[in-house]
């Protein structure tokens, strides 16, 4: 393969993307690199060497939102050549996708798609020698991902470049990574890098401490009595139970004693709904921890009109507690409360504003349902916040979500200044098309380090950018923020190790 540098579209590639293309030329790669700094000129680059030797590529991204997405940008930078390159989903035919594989110089599509165009035999992998995998931290498991790289791992002369924003903190997910995917060499970048620095504006990363609420401390001290009278008596009938269990242990507790119960020891049936009732106490407990107390509200109220009658045995189990209806009492008359963050995005959405009129900002929220009420308060409560909610697809009936199309027009009046204030889910952290702004909030930290640092992708490209991370003090909020900070650390070290550099770098915005 020839190692001279393609420039495509009249963009001249940077030092660093020129040096993962001919890194990637010689090997598979697993391309680390911040989100806005080019992962996708690289694999365009490298594309680009093998179609124009008549050499078939696949390029794979998680999502349909996401393919169509690289569908577009792979046109643009495509189009002064005659390549032929086509978006591929299951919503094509059959019959189309076979004529597309047939007549495609490169396929953009899941991996899904591919996996299963592959076993039904629409496609034979012949003429396609390199496979570029989007979003690479997804290849462990069972994920679609591992399958389509062995089947072309198994022919010979083939190339996989694998790119992502981060891959995660734990060495082992790390090394099933590189081993699902065949990889080599690994490229990883941080923004205090030298050949990065030039590129990137940074930005300033702000942990907001936050006292909880009178209503929340004392709604949480009552649940928490209710929550240590259900583990008193299980703890005592059952030695491996620990009083402050958490809910992942919880949860082999009970997947254990029904597995017994099934087996023959018939009364662990009436034990199991109290430990089941414990789980969802403790979801109760962090909605209000770490969201406020609008959406443990909003929870009790789907726990107390349920249909199901699981839900309805644990409601009537907690119910029984007088501990748990005197927390109930808070969450039932909040005519008086104020949650302490969103009137901290308010206030900072608003000094944003008076700084720099035209400025953007994101809120991101791990809950749909927090950002459906911080929508409500910042539109009864401000004139100059604009704020739009931007969420997935699927939806329950009184929250629909939203469809690809329409997720498109919001992005684009977001980006014309219809609105100011971007409301995100999860939606927004990984790989959508979605400009850089001038701060994003957390609403929460997130203990997940590549969900941490997608989210912090979306400022500080282009110019500084500011991150707050709200976090309620001596709660779960604090608990994860630590163990954020902690697994990227790790992550970067182990990385950087793993290239032969022995001394981690700090990250500041990844």
């Amino acid at each position: 393969m020839e190692n001279k540098v393609p420039v495509l579209s009249g963009i001249e590639p940077r030092p660093y993307q020129v040096d993962a293309f001919r890194k990637a030329l010689n090997s598979n790669l697993l391309l680390v690199l911040p989100t806005g700094l080019g992962k996708t000129l690289v694999s365009a680059m490298l594309a680009y060497s093998y179609m124009k030797e008549g050499k078939k590529v696949i390029m794979l991204s998680p999502t349909r939102p996401l393919v169509l997405q690289h569908y577009e940008t792979m046109s643009k930078l495509f189009s002064a050549e005659k390549f032929t390159i086509s978006a591929l989903t299951g919503q094509n035919p059959a019959d189309e996708r076979m004529s597309l594989w047939a007549q495609s110089d490169m396929i953009i599509s899941t991996p899904q798609t591919v996996n299963n165009d592959i076993k039904r035999e629409i496609v034979f992998l012949g003429k396609f020698y390199l496979l570029i995998v989007d979003e690479a931290h997804r290849a462990t498991g069972n994920y679609a991902y591992v399958s389509v790289s062995n089947a072309i791992m198994e022919l010979p002369g083939r190339r996989i470049l694998a790119m992502t924003a981060s891959p995660g903190a734990h060495s082992e997910k790390i090394e099933e990574i590189k081993q699902n995917l065949s990889i080599r060499d690994v490229v990883i970048k941080t923004d205090e890098d030298p050949d990065i620095i030039p590129y990137v504006k940074g930005s300033v990363i702000n942990p907001v401490f936050l006292k909880m609420s009178i209503e929340q401390e004392k709604c949480i001290q009552y649940l928490q009595r209710c929550k240590d009278g259900l583990m008193a008596p299980l703890q005592k009938r059952f030695d491996f139970v620990r009083l402050r269990a958490s809910r992942a242990e919880m949860s082999k507790y009970i997947k254990e004693l029904s597995a017994r119960a099934v087996a023959g020891e018939n009364a662990l049936f009436g034990v199991i709904p109290s430990f089941t009732a414990v789980v969802r106490l403790d979801v109760l407990m962090e909605y209000i921890e770490t969201q406020g107390m609008e959406i443990g509200a909003s929870y009790l109220d789907e726990l107390k009109n349920s249909q199901e009658r699981s839900i309805q045995r644990t409601y009537s189990i907690l119910n029984g507690d007088e501990n748990f209806r005197n927390g109930v009492l808070f969450l039932q008359n909040l005519s008086t409360y104020e949650n302490p963050k969103f009137r901290e995005v308010l206030k900072m959405c608003e000094s944003m504003l008076v700084v720099n009129p035209g400025s953007k900002c994101i809120v991101f929220t791990h809950y749909r349902k927090t950002s459906e009420f911080i929508y409500r308060y910042l539109l009864d409560h401000s004139t100059s916040i604009k704020p739009m909610r931007f969420v997935g697809q699927a939806g329950k009936e009184k929250d629909p979500g939203m469809s690809q199309k329409e997720q498109k027009e919001k992005i684009n009046e977001f980006i014309e200044g219809k609105y100011n204030v971007m409301l995100a889910t999860s939606v927004a952290e990984e790989g959508l098309d979605i400009p850089a702004t001038d701060m994003v909030i957390f609403y929460e930290p997130v203990a997940s380090e590549i969900r941490s640092i997608q989210r912090r992708g979306r400022t500080g490209r282009f110019r500084e950018g500011m991150v707050h991370i709200l976090i309620f003090s001596q709660t779960r909020d604090q608990a994860y923020y630590y163990a954020s900070l902690r697994k990227e650390k790790t992550m970067v070290y182990r990385m950087k190790h793993d290239m032969g550099v022995k001394k981690s770098k700090k990250i500041d915005e990844y």
